[in-house]
């Protein structure tokens, strides 16, 4: 394996996880039908521009009470607080990990996501050296340009960069800009792949990891 100068992550599935409690409970609370506020808030072309930054988080979800207010009733939007606060569950494992990681190299996370990614790393007590929100840089994975925008705000080229993510289409497009992009497969095999880099990390496996 390559020497590398600095590691760019990924942050969901592999630091945050979605259960979805929050859509489920507002969707009982509302009378809606199941799965309605998966398909209103993300399979709706607002939410890619809310990834892009062209709406900020906070118009994105407005958007997305108006137009279930105005399919299922007015009433909808005073159920919707337990979805908005769901934030997802941090994976301590992965963040022990990361703590020990930013001991030795500099350590950025890209995810594709709205706005919100900072005040959700701090929900989470979630610390990374580097921060890159799609919203923030105006393109989304899989563009190589978002990976060379968070490359050149570490100040590191492409191929100086170790790139850990759990979709196979964006690990992909990571080798495909130069970055050594390896598919996450947990967080036992993620520390394996860390030795090959040279960065020795302590990690007790558990029975449910």
């Amino acid at each position: 394996m390559p020497t590398i100068d600095g590691l760019l992550l990924d942050m969901n599935g592999l630091f945050r996880h979605w259960r979805n409690t929050g859509a489920q409970t507002s969707e009982q609370r509302a009378g809606l039908p199941v799965g309605a506020i998966a398909r209103y808030a993300y399979s709706h072309p607002s939410y890619r521009l809310a990834r892009v930054g062209v709406l900020t988080d906070q118009q994105w979800a407005d958007d997305v009470a108006e137009r279930l207010a105005k399919d299922y009733g007015a009433a909808v939007r005073e159920h919707l607080a337990a979805w908005r606060s769901d934030r997802g569950e941090s994976d301590p494992a992965m963040v022990e990990v990361l703590r020990q990681l930013r001991g030795h190299v500099p350590v950025g996370v890209l995810s594709n996501c709205t706005d919100a990614l900072p005040a959700d790393l701090e929900h989470h007590d979630i610390e990374f050296d580097f921060v890159f929100a799609s919203a923030h840089l105006g393109v989304d994975k899989p563009s190589p340009l978002a990976f060379r925008a968070a490359a050149e705000g570490m100040g590191l080229p492409p191929t100086k960069l170790g790139y850990f993510d759990d979709e196979p289409t964006f690990v992909a497009a990571a080798q495909a800009t130069g970055l050594h992009a390896h598919l996450f497969k947990g967080v036992a095999d993620f520390v394996a792949e860390l030795s090959h880099f040279g960065l020795p990390i302590k990690f007790e496996k558990h029975s449910n990891q």
